[in-house]
């Protein structure tokens, strides 16, 4: 005699119902690990992209500080006011090395014109570092400062350092520094 459907039917006991539950934990369970990669990834690029835009808005800091340099404004005799910087003495740190210089209202110079979306800050202070003399044997090219030539009058040629300082909205920081010489 051959086992009916109904008599099948009762020698199951769920076990088929099991087997599909385990089935679907372990898939939910790969979904999830999927899922996690991807959020990390998505937290990496946009770190990354905040850093590039804090990195270009630290250039055009630089070089809207090397505009105000090209004047040779008066400095400071000491310490900073309004973004310019006296020169420090023989084996001091510089104004804006001290803790807390860039986040309270200091010396420095802000621009507002590039405060702009989700950045928070961007400031930056010019640094007397002296006169040179000018001649072309004593001046630095292009290459490693920013004015292309000095006078050969025998003029003295103005060193500054312009260091520029630029936070993002989510906490991503840049600091960049360039050396100016005007002749």
């Amino acid at each position: 005699m051959k086992p009916t459907i109904s008599n099948l039917r009762r020698r199951q006991h769920g076990i088929t119902l099991v087997v599909v539950l385990l089935l679907l934990v372990i898939v939910t369970l790969l979904g999830l690990a999927a899922m996690r990669g991807t959020v990390m990834q998505e937290r990496m690029s946009g770190n990354a992209a905040a850093r590039s835009i804090a990195f270009q808005t630290a250039e055009s800091l630089l070089r809207e500080a090397e505009s105000l340099a090209a004047g040779r404004p008066s400095m400071p005799a000491s310490g900073c006011s309004n973004g310019l910087c006296a020169m420090a003495d023989p084996g001091e740190p510089s104004a804006w090395e001290a803790d807390g210089f860039w986040t309270t209202a200091g010396g420095y110079r802000s621009s507002t014109a590039l405060e702009t979306g989700n950045i928070e800050a961007a400031r930056y202070v010019v640094e007397d570092m002296g006169e040179g003399i000018g001649g072309p044997s004593e001046c630095t090219s292009d290459i490693d400062l920013s004015a292309p030539t000095c006078t050969s009058t025998g003029g003295g040629a103005n060193n500054y350092r312009i260091t520029a300082f630029v936070q993002m909205d989510n906490g991503a920081q840049v600091m960049l520094q360039s050396a100016y010489q005007v002749p």
